[in-house]
């Protein structure tokens, strides 16, 4: 069945890219800072981060303030008293662009391993996914 396919394809995706991520970052961050990290680039801010990534706003907060002592990331004043806004520092996007950049390596050099329809094949089927996920999300 499509969605058993779906239940078990995804997942192992994303074990996959996060094994990748975390060899890349090479003891640097642990994975999940990291994956604040990458939210912080994204714009987001604690409140958003917690919803994006399914934790706690405690535990977010505890990240930044790792990544904050670590100088990866930079807390500013917000709209108002009780938020901040976070930026990366310059070590910090260059981290996030490094592990990217060798995730992306990986990938590219794996990609190179499957023909022209496979490749075809796999766009298209990523474009329908997408498709799929935003009419879950629509509800």
């Amino acid at each position: 069945m499509l969605t058993d396919l779906i239940f078990s394809s995804i997942p192992f995706a994303v074990r996959t890219l996060r094994r990748s991520c975390a060899s890349s970052l090479a003891g640097e961050i642990t994975f999940q800072q990291f994956r604040v990290l990458s939210q912080v680039h994204e714009g987001m801010g604690q409140t958003q981060i917690s919803q994006n990534l399914q934790i706690s706003v405690a535990a977010v907060s505890k990240f930044v303030d790792l990544l904050v002592k670590r100088e990866l990331v930079k807390r500013a004043p917000g709209e108002d008293r009780r938020s901040h806004r976070l930026t990366l520092t310059r070590e910090g996007d260059k981290l996030r662009r490094t592990v990217h950049d060798a995730v992306a390596r990986e990938l590219q050099r794996n990609l190179k391993k499957l023909n022209k329809q496979e490749l075809s094949d796999l766009e298209q089927g990523l474009s329908v996914l997408d498709k799929l996920m935003g009419l879950v999300n629509e509800k």
